[in-house]
C-alpha cells in the first residue's frame, strides 16, 4: 500500500510540474484569467504596460514555483516516503499540503480548469497521504542499531 500511495503522490507532484511548465512556457495570462479579469493581456498592456509586465512575471514565477515544488516532492517521496521514512511523510504532508490546500481556495474565484484540477489533486493527496501515514506510523521505527546496519 505504501508503494501505491507513493505513486499517487508522485502523480500529484507531476501535475504540479505540468502546470508549472504550461505557465512558464505561455508566460501570459491564461484564457480563464482573461475571462475572470474581463480583459485580454493586450488590453491590459494598452491600459498599463507595467501591469502587463508584472502579470507576466507573476505567471512565470508561479510556474517556476510549481515546477520546483513538484520536483522536490518527487525526490522526497522517491528517496524517503517509499522506504517508510517518517521525516519524508511529514515533508510530503507539509510540502503538498501547503501547495494543494490553499490552491483550491485561491483559485476558486477564478474557476476554470485549474480549480477543478486543484480539487482532484487535493482529493488524491488526502487519500494517498492518509494511506501512507497508516503504513509509516503503523509500524515500529527501526532501532538505532538497525539503522546503523542498514546504512
Amino acid at each position: 500500500m505504501l508503494k501505491t500511495a507513493s505513486t499517487m503522490l508522485i502523480v500529484v507532484a507531476l501535475s504540479s510540474i505540468i502546470i508549472g511548465i504550461v505557465y512558464i512556457s505561455k508566460g501570459s495570462m491564461m484564457d480563464y484569467h482573461e475571462e475572470f479579469a474581463g480583459m485580454t493581456m493586450k488590453e491590459i498592456a494598452e491600459l498599463n504596460p507595467n501591469l502587463a509586465t508584472l502579470a507576466t512575471v507573476f505567471i512565470r514565477l508561479a510556474g517556476t514555483l510549481f515546477v520546483s515544488a513538484g520536483v522536490s516532492l518527487i525526490a522526497i517521496i522517491h528517496y524517503g516516503l517509499k522506504r517508510g521514512e517518517r521525516w519524508a511523510w511529514w515533508a510530503t504532508l507539509i510540502g503538498m499540503g501547503v501547495v494543494n490546500g490553499p490552491m483550491v481556495a485561491i483559485t476558486e474565484p477564478v474557476g476554470g480548469f485549474p480549480w477543478r484540477l486543484a480539487i482532484i489533486m487535493l482529493t488524491v493527496f488526502v487519500i494517498a497521504i492518509s494511506v501512507a501515514g497508516k503504513q509509516v506510523f503503523g509500524k515500529k521505527p527501526p532501532s538505532a542499531a538497525a539503522r546503523v546496519r542498514n546504512s
